[in-house]
């Protein structure tokens, strides 16, 4: 459980575009009574809850506190996975009325179909002589909703869907275990590697094991970064389409990886998928073997896994990769200035291959062998004799 040994506070804004709202980070009784206030400002005639079956009841208690006062709060449960194969219950058929505000209490999945609920409660608002149409305000659970679902306007089913509000209240962690925590802040650590190298050093000391997870202010300042960065590329690219493809960094290698369901969480599957797009940004003459290797010592600074969970082996991924739906962009790190001439990464026909796509007047053909670790990867130049003892059959190499 997360000791929340001191109080955070930090206040940031999210500029996407023309649309603009606040991020709000807090622990402890700190802004306790902020949010009750700013839900207030809303001028809601009623809140719709979104929450997901085995959501702490302390958690849904402590919403339903802050808000009840301010107006009704009607409990609403989100499908149970965020691919949503389940469906939602029979209440979700009722559409909200003009002026009511959707809150999203939970993580990624739960996020998503709360901004879908408020996309559906939009149809409902059209021709409000209020001109009150639904309001959304997100209050994130787990790590990843809080540094990096959060942050985005793309969701499935509601694109272009902004918050009113995003609120990230620490102590709502304190119920994860910490391998939770630590996988959770694997949007941080691609926002360094793929955008903003700059606070390399700075974020590798909020990934110091003795601290995170176990204080709120190192989570607060990581939340606090991961706002900070993505508001660098989304103010003037927020569908991201453009330079902030750079947060797609990884994700390529990382869903299929996912699509094999073998117990690889969310943050441990993108490490993998960063150190399969460096190797290949290597290849194509767009990141030095320095730069390679600061994505491995950061990612053991982290603690991500450095090999495939057995059995799963390479030529499993290869194969997730060729049937897709995940074959389709790989940005590579620092390029957001030639998003759109190069980084594609597609499948080469039946072969267990790829090509990756450049500025330069070339292509790269790339396959996946079984080891990420291989000899003359530069990556290796400091790397320490543990390194040799991996099961080569479950690591993941891109190689010319």
């Amino acid at each position: 459980m997360m000791r929340t040994t001191s109080a955070a506070s930090f206040d940031r804004a999210m500029l996407t575009g023309n649309v603009h709202y606040p991020v709000l980070v807090r622990s402890g009784d700190t802004g306790r009574d902020e949010l009750t206030r700013r839900a207030a400002g809303l001028a809601p005639d009623a809140f719709w809850l979104v929450s997901r079956a085995g959501l702490p009841e302390a958690h849904t208690a402590w919403a339903e506190r802050l808000l009840g006062p301010v107006a009704p709060v009607r409990r609403l449960t989100a499908p149970d996975t965020p691919d949503a194969p389940g469906s939602p219950d029979a209440s979700w058929a009722v559409r909200p009325a003009p002026g009511s505000v959707v809150v999203a209490l939970g993580g990624t999945g739960v996020l998503d179909a709360a901004a879908r609920l408020a996309v559906r409660a939009a149809d409902t608002a059209r021709g409000d002589p209020t001109g009150r149409g639904p309001r959304l305000i997100l209050l994130p659970t787990t790590p990843r909703a809080m540094t990096d679902t959060a942050f985005t306007l793309e969701r499935p089913g509601a694109p272009g869907t902004a918050p009113a509000l995003v609120w990230a209240q620490l102590d709502l962690l304190t119920t994860l275990p910490p391998s939770a925590l630590r996988s959770g802040l694997a949007a941080l650590v691609r926002n360094v590697l793929a955008v903003s190298p700059a606070f390399y050093d700075s974020v590798g000391a909020l990934l110091r094991p003795d601290l995170t997870g176990y204080d709120a202010l190192p989570l607060a300042r990581a939340v606090a970064l991961s706002a900070e960065i993505r508001a660098t590329l989304m103010c003037y690219d927020p569908r991201e389409q453009g330079p902030a493809t750079a947060f797609r960094y990884g994700r390529t290698v990382a869903d299929a990886l996912l699509s094999l369901r073998t117990g690889l969480g969310h943050g441990d599957a993108l490490a993998l998928g960063m150190l399969a797009a460096a190797r290949i940004a290597v290849l194509a003459g767009l990141l030095g073997p320095a730069a390679e290797r600061a994505h491995h010592e950061l990612l053991d600074r982290w603690g991500a896994p450095r090999e495939l969970p057995a059995p799963l082996t390479a030529a499993d991924v290869a194969t997730a990769l060729r049937r897709g739906p995940t074959a389709g962009p790989v940005p590579l790190p620092h390029t957001h200035t030639h998003t759109h001439t190069h980084g594609l990464f597609t499948t080469d026909g039946p072969a267990p291959g790829w090509t990756v796509a450049t500025a330069k007047p070339v292509t790269y053909r790339v396959r996946f062998a079984p080891d990420v670790f291989a000899p003359d990867n530069p990556a290796l130049a400091t790397a320490g004799a543990a390194d040799g003892a991996l099961a080569p059959s479950r690591r993941l190499l891109v190689v010319k």
